[in-house]
This record gives structure tokens, sequence and C-alpha cells, in this order.
């Protein structure tokens, strides 16, 4: 599972960053949630980041002391906050900008939630969806089929 975000959708009020730090922190603060809201005001355009669960993930495989693992049911990537040095080799790696270190220097990586993400559920216009990965390729696949299967049949003049 992982979160997709539909940045059409995003009208950059923030509420995911806020129901985020909520659920970790108890706080409402910007800067401690795990999905960021990139607000591009010269072409009214707000991208929310967050990270894209990567299956061989670089926090992971890079991490030296082994503080962030997979969960075996979500897949989510969690951290083991005992064994977290604040080295922040995870925020470096990330190929997605993703990561990034709270107040007390420890990794904030998206753990979707423990499977209930609260972006997710807080998000006024559905900008951001809780979706299983293998339904989400086969749509791709399906629609990437189609387009070809249209291009076919517009080459040999089959209707």
């Amino acid at each position: 599972m992982r979160l997709k975000i539909n940045f059409e959708k995003c009208t950059g009020c923030r509420a995911c960053e806020l129901a985020c730090s909520a659920k970790h922190y108890q706080k409402y603060s910007p800067e401690l949630s795990r999905i960021r809201i990139i607000k591009f005001e010269d072409k009214g355009t707000d991208i929310p980041v967050a990270c894209k669960q990567c299956v061989n993930a670089p926090c992971v495989t890079n991490c030296p002391v082994g503080a962030l693992y997979k969960d075996p049911v979500t897949m989510a990537t969690l951290l083991k906050k005992e064994l977290c040095i604040g080295c922040g080799v995870c925020v470096e790696v990330c190929p997605f900008s993703a990561a990034a270190l709270d107040e007390d220097g420890f990794s904030m990586i998206c753990d979707l939630c423990g499977g209930s993400p609260e972006c997710v559920a807080v998000c006024p216009v559905q900008a951001i969806e809780y979706q299983d990965i293998a339904e989400t390729e086969q749509k791709k696949r399906i629609v990437t089929a189609e387009r070809h299967s249209d291009n076919v049949l517009k080459k040999w003049r089959i209707k």
C-alpha cells in the first residue's frame, strides 16, 4: 500500500500536514509532518511530497545502524527510535526528498499511520488516496494497453 497523490486536486490547505503532526507529535506543526506541501506562489501550485514507500528503500538499506525497517504487514518504513542516531543519512539518500529529521533529530518518514493514514482521512478534496500498489500498477497497464490497442487498430484501419 502507498499514498497516491493527485497534484492537480491539491488546494494547499495543509490539513494533511497538521493531521500528520498531530497524529505523531500531538502538535499542529507543519515542520513535524511527514507529508510536506511545497508551495509555488508564482505558479499558484501546491505539490504534496510524501514517502513513496520504495520496495528497496534507500533510507532503509543505507541506515548505518539499522534503525529503519519495513513493516511486514503494511510494508511502510518504520523507525526503531532507540537505534536512531540522527545522522541524517535517510534524508540524504531519499530520492524524493520525503525524509526529514524531527526537532529531536529522529528520522521522520511516513509510516502510513499503521495502515490508516490521517492525511487521507482529512484531505477535503481527496487529493491523497491510500492505494494498493499492485492495483494501481494493473490500472496503469490497462490504460497503456488500451492506448496501444487503439494505435494498432488505427494503423491497420480495424474497427
